[in-house]
C-alpha cells in the first residue's frame, strides 16, 4: 500500500473489526518478537510484520478472520522486503528523507480524510497500530520515488509520434461504446507466481462479495499504477484494452466484478461501474487545398505542403500552386464530412495537413485548423504525455526492483 492510499484508513477503522493490541514499546516488542526476514543484514521482525499487516487489514475493511490475517501477514512481509531493498537502494545513493517530508505526506493524508495528523495518529494507535508503521511506509515511499526519478525520470522521452498516435487512437474510440472500469492487478511471470496471484486474486474475489468495498482492496493489494486511485481507470472506449480483458469486460453488466483473468503479465480482475454509448462525433475547422491540373501540380502542392503549419499561412503556402484553391468547410461534425476528408481529418493534430492525394485529374490535401476535442472524450496531449510517462516510470520501477530482489540475499527462519 502506498502512503497515497494510506488515508483511506481512516474512514475503514470507524467500522473494520482489527486485532487489537495492548499498548507496548516498540522496543519491548521487537524483544519479544522474533525474526521474520533478513535482508541483506537489515531484519525484519514479526512484530514489524503484525502491524504492517494490522494496517493493511484495516485499510481495506477485509474481515480480520485467521485466513485474511495469514494471507495480510504474507503480504505485509512481501512488502517489507520490497521496502527494505528500496531503502537500502535509497542508501547507496545517498539519498536522505526529512521527518519534515514525512510530515507533510501525513498532513496530506489527514487533510484528504478531513481530520489533522494528530488525529490520525491517535486513531491508528486506537486500531493498535503504531504510527510509525505509517511514517516507515511513507519513507520508503519517498526515498524510492526519489531514487526512481534520479535514475530514469530525465531518460524518459515521450515521442511526439507516441502522443498524436495515443491521441488518433482514443480519438477514433471515443465513439465506440464506453466504459467506466476498475481494475486490481498482481503480476506473475513464473508458474508458481501465476499459481499465487490467482490464488489471491480468487480470495479478494471471495472477500469484496463478501463486502469489502473495490476501491480500498485496490489501494491495498494492485500492482497497477490506477492503485493510487482505488484502481479507477476511468472512462476508457472498447478497444483500448487488451483482448482478453475486452472480452470479459463485454460480458459484464454495471455493479460486476469479473473472476480472475490471466494475461501475459500477471492476473486482473476488473469492475464494471458503468456503461454508456459512444461520446458524441467532435466538430472540427477543415481547410481543403486543391488544384485541377497534371499529375506534374503533385510536385508543387507537395511543397506547399511542407510550408504549412497551421490554417494561418495556408493562403501563402498556395500562392506556389498554379491554379490552387482553397475551400474553408468551417466547423462541421466529423462525421457529416465527406468520406474522402473524414478518414484524413481523424489522423490529424491541430494546424496538420495531410498527404496529398488524387490522380492525374487533380490532387489536393486536408488541413485541420481545430478540434472541438472536449466533445469527442479525447484527453489533451498535455493528459496523454503525463500518462505515458507515468506508465514508463513504473514498468521501470517494476524492472529495477525484480532486479534488485532477484540479486539481494533474503532469509526466512
Amino acid at each position: 500500500m502506498s502512503w497515497k492510499q494510506a488515508w483511506i484508513a481512516l474512514a475503514a477503522f470507524s467500522g473494520a473489526t482489527v486485532p487489537v493490541m495492548l499498548p507496548i514499546s516498540t522496543a519491548q516488542a521487537q524483544v519479544s518478537e522474533g525474526i521474520a526476514a533478513v535482508v541483506n543484514e537489515d531484519v525484519i521482525t514479526t512484530w514489524d510484520v503484525r502491524q504492517r499487516a494490522a494496517l493493511l487489514l484495516a485499510s481495506s475493511e477485509l474481515e480480520a478472520t485467521r485466513e485474511n490475517q495469514q494471507r495480510a501477514q504474507q503480504q505485509a512481509l512481501r512488502d517489507l522486503i520490497e521496502e527494505t531493498i528500496q531503502l537500502q537502494e535509497a542508501r547507496h545513493y545517498e539519498v536522505e528523507v526529512t521527518d519534515e517530508q514525512i510530515n507533510e505526506e501525513i498532513d496530506s493524508i489527514a487533510q484528504q480524510a478531513g481530520t489533522t495528523r494528530p488525529i490520525l495518529e491517535q486513531q491508528l494507535l486506537g486500531a493498535g497500530i503504531r504510527p510509525e508503521t505509517l511514517r516507515e511506509q511513507i519513507h520508503a515511499e519517498i526515498a524510492w520515488r526519489r531514487v526512481m526519478n534520479g535514475l530514469y525520470g530525465s531518460r524518459i522521452r515521450i515521442a511526439d509520434a507516441e502522443v498524436d498516435a495515443t491521441q488518433a487512437r482514443i480519438a477514433a474510440n471515443a465513439q465506440r461504446s464506453q466504459y467506466l472500469v476498475s481494475e486490481i492487478f498482481l503480476p506473475a511471470e513464473t508458474p508458481d507466481e501465476v499459481a499465487e496471484a490467482r490464488s489471491n486474486a480468487q480470495q479478494l474475489l471471495t472477500e469484496m462479495q463478501r463486502g469489502a468495498p473495490f476501491p480500498l482492496v485496490a489501494r491495498q493489494f494492485s500492482a497497477a499504477p490506477s492503485a493510487v486511485t482505488g484502481g479507477d481507470l476511468g472512462w476508457i472506449s472498447a478497444g483500448e484494452l487488451a483482448p482478453e480483458l475486452q472480452t470479459v469486460l463485454d460480458n459484464l453488466q454495471p455493479g460486476q466484478v469479473s473472476v480472475p483473468i490471466m494475461t501475459p503479465r500477471g492476473i486482473y480482475v476488473l469492475a464494471l461501474r458503468e456503461r454508456r454509448e459512444g461520446a458524441p462525433p467532435g466538430s472540427a475547422q477543415v481547410f481543403v487545398m486543391k488544384v485541377t491540373a497534371p499529375a506534374s501540380s503533385r510536385v508543387a502542392m507537395e511543397r506547399a505542403r511542407s510550408r504549412v503549419s497551421g490554417c494561418a499561412g495556408l493562403a501563402s503556402a498556395a500562392d506556389d500552386v498554379t491554379g490552387a484553391e482553397i475551400q474553408d468547410l468551417g466547423f462541421q461534425i466529423e462525421n457529416t464530412l465527406l468520406p474522402e476528408v473524414r478518414s484524413r481529418v481523424g489522423s490529424l493534430q491541430a494546424g496538420q495537413p495531410s498527404d496529398v492525394y488524387g490522380d492525374g485529374a487533380g490532387v489536393a490535401m486536408v488541413v485541420l485548423c481545430a478540434r472541438d476535442a472536449s466533445s469527442a472524450g479525447v484527453p489533451s496531449r498535455d493528459d496523454i504525455e503525463n500518462r505515458l510517462y507515468e506508465e514508463e516510470l513504473s514498468m521501470l520501477s517494476q524492472r529495477h526492483l525484480r532486479n534488485l530482489r532477484r540479486e539481494a540475499s533474503i532469509t526466512s527462519p
